[in-house]
């Protein structure tokens, strides 16, 4: 089919069979046998698209919604003429897709029985599936442009490879293109291992084969051919995307030089153009002189013959690779040495950034080792702070002679003291009720004798 073709919409092939050879009926009659035996209504929209690939023999359709393309899939015979071709109409894969092939299932599962083992919820991706021929391989349609290695088949999981196709090759016609089903010419014979037209009873004892995909001496498509499939329009798409981006270019694939070789390069492009110039010049005073001394015949002899002598301009004579003046005016030799003198200033660009670099990877690995210094000196510090320093234990040193007096005239002082607060207020009502003398001396007496006992038991105490 077309490339240009639009994407969304729906694409369907019809093979006819029957010896129908399309590449020899026009355009319009193909169209019109088409849309009659669609049998499409007027409320459904007309076909829009319908071409023939006259290579494959085969119809393609692209009818713009579903419903337009289950007419166009349901046609099963065209009536061309007097006759009526018996055709196979499918819907091809859409874009976007990949189809993987699972090998290893039984020839008596149906196609509802694929559809309910492979189409469900367990792989999402499985659009389609169907059986190729009457082999245990079947082909199911992903989503997407890869496929899984492995998918579910019902509740167990199968190995999932990437669907190659056959190259397409005729039984009958033995030409490459042509579908085994659907070739033009039925009725031409045609040995199919070596390609000898209308072969005779005896022919297979002196056949030679020969493989039309490989050139090896065997039938064609055979198992031992290298070429028998087709590469799959998903690696082709890859390899293409892999060679553009290869191939693409940005600014930053050409840096710009430094600005010295920028200046030699302008340097010798000019001292270029200004030999180029006088070499013209000169070329051009030659011939004026050869000219002028056209009188003589020896002079305009021998520039002829020197003109008709003349080197390329890329080779170096004798005189010239003697004198070294004119080696050094030798262009090839100037840009050589420019070249040259370009290499030799990125090697000392080299070397002087590799110095660098030496110089502060030191510098670097210097001030790694002082910062690990001062990190571990103030996790130090920060754990010292941290730690609380317990008070220093002092033992009570023994009571000296000194101290017992101490503590025995301060006990003795807190108990007068005590004595005389507690008996001024009866010494003052004493002397409100004017008390007799001998009960004043009765309580002196009795105070006397209690701050001799407390002085005898602190006395006691003491000792």
């Amino acid at each position: 089919m077309p490339l240009n073709l639009p994407r969304e919409e729906h694409k369907i092939v019809i093979r006819p069979r029957g010896g129908l050879c399309l590449a020899r009926l026009e355009a319009d009659i193909v169209t019109a046998a088409v849309i009659t035996a669609a049998n499409v209504p007027d409320t459904v929209a007309t076909i829009d698209t319908i071409c023939t690939n006259p290579t494959q023999n085969i119809i393609g359709i692209s009818p713009p919604d579903e419903e337009l393309a289950r007419y166009c899939a349901s046609v099963r015979s065209l009536y061309i003429g007097i006759r009526n071709y018996e055709t196979h109409a499918y819907s091809a894969a859409p874009r976007g897709t990949v189809k993987g092939v699972i090998h290893g299932i039984a020839v008596e599962n149906t196609t509802e029985d694929l559809h309910e083992n492979i189409v469900n919820q367990a792989d999402s991706l499985a659009l389609e599936a169907h059986r190729i021929g009457k082999t245990t391989s079947i082909v199911v349609l992903f989503a997407g442009t890869k496929i899984s290695n492995y998918t579910y088949y019902g509740s167990g999981i199968v190995r999932c490879a990437l669907y190659r196709q056959h190259h397409d090759l005729g039984r009958t016609c033995r030409q490459i293109g042509h579908r085994v089903d659907v070739g033009p010419t039925p009725e031409i014979k045609i040995c199919f291992a070596c390609g000898v037209p209308s072969p005779e009873a005896d022919h297979a004892a002196r056949c030679k084969p020969h493989c039309k995909l490989c050139n090896r001496a065997h039938a064609t498509g055979a198992e031992g051919s290298t070429n028998n499939y087709k590469v799959p329009f998903v690696v082709t798409q890859r390899r293409w995307e892999r060679r553009n981006t290869g191939s693409t270019f940005s600014l930053q694939d050409f840096p710009q030089l430094p600005p010295r070789q920028q200046q030699e390069q302008k340097e010798a492009h000019l001292s270029k153009k200004r030999r180029s110039h006088s070499k013209k010049r000169n070329e051009s005073r030659g011939h004026s002189a050869s000219r002028g001394r056209s009188a003589n015949g020896k002079c305009s002899e021998n520039m002829n013959y020197n003109h008709s002598q003349q080197r390329p301009g890329n080779v170096v004579g004798w005189a010239q690779a003697m004198n070294p003046q004119a080696a050094n005016r030798n262009p090839l030799n100037h840009a050589a040495q420019v070249k040259d003198d370009i290499v030799q200033s990125l090697r000392e660009e080299n070397d002087q950034l590799k110095r660098c670099i030496a110089e502060q990877r030191a510098e670097m690995q210097e001030m790694n080792a002082k910062l690990n210094q001062l990190v571990s000196a103030q996790q130090q510090q920060q754990q010292q702070q941290a730690t609380p320093t317990p008070p220093p234990q002092t033992q009570p040193r023994p009571p000296t002679l000194m101290d017992n007096t101490t503590n025995f005239a301060k006990e003795v002082q807190a108990l007068v003291t005590t004595e005389a607060n507690s008996t001024k207020p009866e010494t003052t009502d004493t002397a409100r009720t004017s008390e007799p003398a001998p009960k004043k001396r009765t309580l002196d007496y009795a105070r006397e004798r209690r701050v001799n006992a407390r002085l005898d038991s602190l006395e006691k105490r003491h000792d």
